[in-house]
């Protein structure tokens, strides 16, 4: 995941650095939100499907969102938006990076990156149903973390941007993927001493998403060149999502015998949905 921050950073970090450049309009801003994702359910086969099992919870948001922004010119025509999220565990392991260039003061265009963790839990029921003649010997419930990379180009619209009130509204439009995920599920076969390892290993795959976002400042009070105020936030994210992965099953009663298949999953329409309050201050 450093690496990934890194690049995300190199996407602002050559124009800053290249040059002495005077930040204008500099603002931090800090915000909670909630995300509810929607992930389609596919049919169980006889293979396993990761994202069947991907969070979502239906009867209410899925998470809690915190967000530490931090905004600024760098030209006359160049802007720069670095926002840290953090889910209900409060660690800071998500962001989301971008760098615009207006062409006119109300209509520009931008691109970034992107990284946002949700987790895959009870995968462990799969094994359970899918081999019944084997008591799986871990059968604690399995949750891990997935962070979903992405990078994308983003138009962008201010139709108000004056001291008092601002609209921004974009779009941004890219690739994304999961990143790479290794699980492993060991099973012994009733009144048998036969054993069975399973080795998941995922496979990277990057595919389209589109992700709508509108942000609204309005300042409450101005203490000489700062000021401070409120800000309302929301996105739309919506992809179709597959994870595919290589999967390895080993048998072994004294000897061993191991075989490797990759497998290639169906895609699930995946949507997220978040909406946010917060203050920000500018000087």
């Amino acid at each position: 995941m450093r690496y990934s921050v890194l690049i995300a950073l190199l996407l602002i970090g050559n124009s800053l650095f290249a040059q002495k450049i005077k930040l204008r309009n500099q603002s931090v801003s800090f915000s909670v939100g909630v995300l509810d994702y929607s992930v389609q359910k596919m049919p169980p086969t006889q293979n396993l499907d990761f994202v069947n099992y991907l969070e979502d919870y239906p009867d209410g948001p899925d998470y809690i969102t915190v967000k530490l922004g931090y905004t600024f010119d760098y030209s006359s025509k160049m802007t720069a938006d670095i926002q840290l999220i953090m889910m209900d565990d409060l660690v800071p392991d998500n962001f989301d990076i971008s760098t615009h260039y207006y062409f006119k003061k109300w209509l520009g265009v931008g691109v970034g990156s992107m990284l946002h963790k949700t987790y895959i839990t009870g995968i462990e029921q799969f094994q359970v149903q899918s081999l019944p003649d084997y008591y799986l010997l871990d059968e604690n419930q399995y949750q891990s973390k997935v962070y979903d990379l992405g990078f994308y180009i983003s138009p962008a619209l201010k139709p108000f941007d004056n001291d008092v009130f601002q609209l921004l509204i974009k779009c941004d439009m890219g690739m994304s993927s999961f990143m790479k995920k290794e699980v492993s599920f060991y099973h012994k076969k009733k009144l048998s001493n036969e054993r069975l390892a399973y080795h998941y290993e995922t496979d990277p795959a990057f595919q389209a998403y589109i992700q709508p976002k509108m942000e609204m400042r309005l300042r409450a009070f101005k203490m000489g060149e700062s000021s401070l105020g409120f800000l309302v936030k929301s996105n739309y994210f919506y992809s179709k999502k597959s994870i595919h992965y290589q999967r390895s099953i080993q048998k072994w009663v004294s000897g061993e015998n191991k075989k490797t298949e990759t497998i290639q999953s169906p895609k699930h329409r995946y949507s997220g949905l978040e909406f946010e309050v917060g203050i920000f201050w500018k000087w």
